[in-house]
């Protein structure tokens, strides 16, 4: 799996957020963002246009720097950390002596 689609967001307006991360081909971590609809048209800066897409991209070199903060912040314990690969069904392996 190189993407993740998140839920669409019914935002307060009306308007819709669609939102994506993935990791490309070049080896960098992309976060898009689209919001579309009325509201998106009259204040997008893209010149009245009902879709408004941005994104925020990672570098390569900076990838796993921003998945061990990311690891810091959300686990204070393994036993957290091995819960949540479970709860994801990611493969791991666990070793203690």
């Amino acid at each position: 799996m190189n993407s993740i689609e998140y839920p669409v967001l019914l935002l307060p307006d009306g308007d819709k957020r669609y939102r994506s991360i993935e990791l490309n081909s070049k080896g960098e971590l992309v976060f898009e963002q689209t919001d579309i609809g009325q509201n998106t048209a009259r204040l997008a800066p893209n010149g009245g246009d009902s879709d408004y897409e941005y994104w925020v991209t990672v570098e390569p070199k900076s990838v796993n720097k921003v998945l061990l903060e990311l690891i810091k912040e959300k686990f204070n314990v393994q036993s957290e950390f091995e819960a949540w690969l479970k709860l994801k069904d990611i493969n791991y392996t666990f070793y203690s002596y």
